[in-house]
């Protein structure tokens, strides 16, 4: 689909542990984060959204939803590497505040 002036062009983004991937690019947003989308794309299989983006401007890219769009930013670019133990201890940090969290809900 050719991209003119000012018009964003429909695409399919993959729901990953890491992020939203689209053109190797990792995304995210609050809602993703809210309802765990990457910890559920961990345990079992990603899949695949709509979204629409402005091929001039990939650092930020809308997510489709029935009555809506949502914004989700860049976060991270894939051709970089990250050390896989600095991911980990990364995603390990935020699942133990995420556990501290609930249970300074709870209380």
């Amino acid at each position: 689909m050719e991209n003119t002036e000012n018009s964003l062009t429909l695409g399919f983004a993959l729901v990953t542990p890491s992020g939203l991937k689209f053109e190797n690019v990792f995304y995210t947003n609050g809602m993703m984060i809210k309802h765990g989308w990457f910890e559920l794309a961990q345990r079992e299989e990603g899949w695949q959204i709509p979204i629409l983006y402005d091929s001039k401007d990939l650092t930020r890219i809308m997510l489709l939803d029935i009555d809506s769009t949502k914004g989700a930013f860049q976060i991270e670019d894939a051709s970089q590497k990250i050390d896989s133990e600095m991911r980990e201890l990364y995603f390990s940090a935020i699942a133990s505040l995420k556990v501290q969290l609930r249970h300074n809900k709870n209380k």
